[in-house]
């Protein structure tokens, strides 16, 4: 239980971080306008990733499947930044 609770505490806070600059990247317009709300729901959404830890069957699972997506969602970020036109 204390595996899943400081999976979700050290390895959410960063995906919740690279989901929402994410976001806020690839939404069409100026981010200026959408930052705001962005970072009003980062932290539902740390809430969330951190909630839904205590779904897996062992904290080795959260950890791993923690670490597999951020893994994945800082690399769409570094993609996305440095494929897609700058803002």
């Amino acid at each position: 239980m204390l595996g899943k609770t400081f999976a979700g505490i050290l390895l959410g806070f960063p995906l919740s971080m690279a989901i929402v600059g994410l976001a806020v990247y690839l939404w069409p317009g100026a981010s200026e306008a959408v930052l705001m709300p962005w970072l009003v729901a980062f932290f539902p959404l740390w809430t969330v990733v951190m909630a839904c830890t205590f779904l897996f069957r062992t904290g080795v699972r959260a950890w791993a499947w923690l670490a597999v997506a951020n893994v994945g969602a800082f690399a769409a970020l570094f993609l996305a930044k440095h494929t897609l036109p700058g803002i």
